[in-house]
């Protein structure tokens, strides 16, 4: 960690890792040559020219579609996937983003559990489910949203089970929001004079400066220290325990 790698120099970065996709996703259905598939969404349809993926996705979603209608779009997209790859494993996951925010959109909001971490989450449960997927997968996308459903609640019933066991203040239910600069400064020195403590790792100080503070999603912040997405939560969630220890004990 170079030693202004902690201080407030990079902007607040509010784009959710739904968002990302949903950007990726519609940047592959624009364009000169956007990708398409060539199948009829409906049965009254004549359509026999390729759809673009935006088209695609909305017609899929439409109460008329048929389940028919989707497996031989969901079969299109895998094989393609498994035979070229990406972008068609996005592809895939864009596909299933207006199911996932509707079932995010219904689950409860904690305080202890931020959005971007939550969708990376269920991001990453998905891309787990779509790795094990056969090109002949009737229910393809129910599958893959019930894998992102399955791992929010994980994710929620451990924040639950916490709270249950560890004591909250008032306000718990308060969305946490960003701090103001000042207050940024002074958090990003307490991270300093930990990481010299040897209370936390540089890694981890970059993690919670990066997720907590420069509200990063933790996809990119994984990135830039090197760990995958699963272990930064691990870690961050680990660093943040000790670093609230020696701070109530004021051992640094």
């Amino acid at each position: 960690m170079h030693p202004t790698s902690l201080r407030p120099h990079r902007p607040l970065s509010l784009v959710s890792p739904l968002d990302q996709v949903e950007s990726a996703f519609l940047s592959l259905a624009a364009g000169a040559s956007p990708l398409s598939v060539p199948v009829a969404l409906s049965a009254d349809s004549d359509i026999v020219s390729p759809l673009s993926l935006a088209r695609i996705r909305a017609r899929m979603v439409h109460p008329s579609c048929t389940e028919q209608a989707r497996a031989a779009v969901w079969g299109e997209v895998l094989r393609r996937r498994a035979l070229f790859g990406e972008p068609w494993g996005t592809v895939a996951v864009g596909l299933t983003l207006p199911a996932l925010r509707r079932t995010l959109s219904r689950l409860p909001r904690l305080a202890e559990v931020e959005a971007c971490e939550l969708e990376q989450e269920v991001l990453t449960a998905v891309t787990a489910e779509l790795a094990v997927l056969t090109m002949d997968e009737p229910q393809a996308g129910l599958r893959l949203v019930r894998a992102g459903d399955r791992a929010a609640h994980r994710l929620l019933y451990a924040a639950q089970r916490t709270r249950r066991i560890e004591a909250m203040p008032l306000d718990e239910h308060a969305v946490p929001q960003p701090l103001p600069a000042r207050g940024m400064a002074e958090v990003f020195a307490v991270l300093e004079r930990a990481t010299r403590a040897g209370i936390l790792t540089e890694k981890e100080a970059e993690l919670i400066a990066q997720t907590r503070l420069e509200r990063q999603v933790m996809a990119k912040a994984a990135s830039t220290v090197g760990m995958s997405v699963r272990a930064a939560f691990r870690h961050r969630a680990a660093a943040e325990q000790r670093l609230a220890a020696a701070l109530a004990v004021q051992e640094f």
